[in-house]
């Protein structure tokens, strides 16, 4: 069995925001103990106390991490899908979809986090919220340059699209009585229905589906 590291070894602030989502993940709940955090890190509690004041410190980190990973994941296909913006809008809706439903308990800390976090209940009102709202935009601009939407305000459109993807998610999240793949299969079906919609104004006829 491996020795633990030392202290000064770890990174203790990347460490501890990884083991907080593993654990909240685990836990399906917010009351993750921050005890319970330095012991997964492999630190003393006043070592994490040294980097994190308190719980909602750590909290807040995670949240941002959050919205780190799904941009680099919405990021991933955008450059993948370069040169077929309708097709970003499809994929990359589907993978915003893919994220909140297989991190249900980090999804509704970035999006409904608890009033004592202390952060703001809009979620684009962070750096790292604002990156993510920032791909469907360039996603739906695209699309109007290459003759969807034609007139549409983007920013006004763009809030209809992501609340729309938002609702039927965080249904799904609190349905208990729907396994997985049931909630994916109904998030998708909203998604398709949405792009049903932009395709509909558009110069051409689009595949919905990929």
């Amino acid at each position: 069995m491996a020795r633990p590291r030392k202290e000064q070894e770890l990174d203790i602030p990347r460490r501890a925001v990884e083991e907080t989502i593993r654990l909240l993940a685990q836990q399906g709940d917010f009351g993750v103990p921050l005890t319970a955090v330095a012991q997964a890190v492999g630190c003393t509690a006043p070592a994490l106390y040294g980097h994190f004041r308190n719980k909602n410190a750590l909290l807040r980190a995670a949240r941002d991490e959050g919205f780190g990973r799904l941009y680099n994941e919405k990021f991933a296909v955008f450059e993948q899908m370069r040169g077929d913006p309708f097709g970003y809008l499809r994929d990359g809706s589907y993978a915003y979809a893919r994220f909140a439903l297989e991190n249900p308990t980090l999804y509704r800390l970035m999006f409904s986090p608890p009033p004592k976090l202390g952060v703001s209940d809009d979620p684009w009102s962070s750096e790292a919220g604002r990156q993510v709202l920032s791909l469907l935009l360039t996603g739906l601009r695209s699309s109007q340059e290459h003759g969807y939407l034609p007139g549409a305000d983007l920013q006004r459109y763009g809030f209809m699209f992501w609340s729309t993807i938002h609702g039927a998610v965080s249904l799904n999240i609190q349905n208990r009585l729907l396994d997985h793949a049931a909630k994916w299969d109904s998030t998708q079906s909203v998604i398709d229905a949405l792009m049903e919609m932009i395709a509909a104004t558009g110069p051409a006829k689009h595949p919905i589906t990929s």
